[in-house]
């Protein structure tokens, strides 16, 4: 089986500039997940994408790592990430080469090798695909919504909602999770048909909170550097 893993790494951040090069703990950003998916052993083919060349120089750090410069169609701000997946999908070479194609955001980087292959572990054939996930923050079950007269509408997100049945205890409360961007793995045959992660059977993988930071404000940038310097995180692969 051949697996091709995907890292995409615009150099036009507006949130947090230049973020993908910031240094982490003395480590562009970028370099964490593209050691992570090097070092889980999983992928036979490792892209990274960018418009930008000093990130594409990054790949220079990590032995294992193809650079590909993206055309500027795909490298603005008004296209999404998964256009750029379906791109390379949709290539002669990838179409006839890998069964499995996987996403990994840098924006996650704390997710580690390990996560990765026990990821991977839960793929079968009868799945779609697998992606990482992690806890909801706050409970989605007090989501509230407000229109612009300031009245609020309680009931925008469930009905009945908890704040009008007084049914608010949060321990009663299922857990309900979000992607961390961690990872995205999917059959290659099915993803080109759908051009879609979450089609089909997909499992979850799940990853911790710290281990799910995700980086697009300096306020994130700065959480992670805390982590790392008071040793809270372990990136142990």
């Amino acid at each position: 089986m051949k697996n091709l893993a995907i890292v995409p790494a615009r150099g036009g951040s507006k949130r947090l500039l230049k973020k993908n090069l910031k240094l982490l703990n003395g480590k562009p950003l970028v370099q964490y997940t593209l050691e992570a998916v090097v070092d889980s052993n999983m992928f036979d083919t490792v892209i990274l994408s960018s418009d930008d060349d000093e990130i594409l120089s990054v790949a220079d750090k990590v032995k294992g790592v193809t650079p590909q410069k993206r055309i500027p169609e795909l490298a603005t701000d008004k296209r999404k990430v998964i256009d750029l997946i379906k791109d390379i999908a949709e290539r002669d070479e990838v179409k006839s080469t890998y069964d499995t194609i996987g996403l990994f955001l840098p924006t996650c980087p704390f997710r580690t090798a390990r996560h990765i292959r026990e990821g991977f572990g839960l793929l079968t054939k009868e799945d779609y695909s697998v992606v990482s996930i992690t806890d909801m923050s706050d409970p989605v079950q007090l989501t509230l919504s407000m229109n612009d007269q300031k009245v609020i509408n309680p009931e925008a997100v469930l009905n009945p909602s908890p704040l009008v049945t007084g049914q608010t205890r949060s321990q009663d409360f299922e857990t309900i999770y979000r992607v961390n961007g961690g990872f995205y793995i999917a059959w290659l045959d099915k993803f080109r048909e759908r051009e879609n992660f979450f089609q089909g059977q997909v499992k979850g993988y799940y990853i911790d909170k710290l281990h799910s930071v995700d980086i697009d404000f300096e306020l994130d940038f700065e959480w992670a550097e805390y982590l790392l310097q008071k040793k809270h995180i372990s990136l142990e692969n």
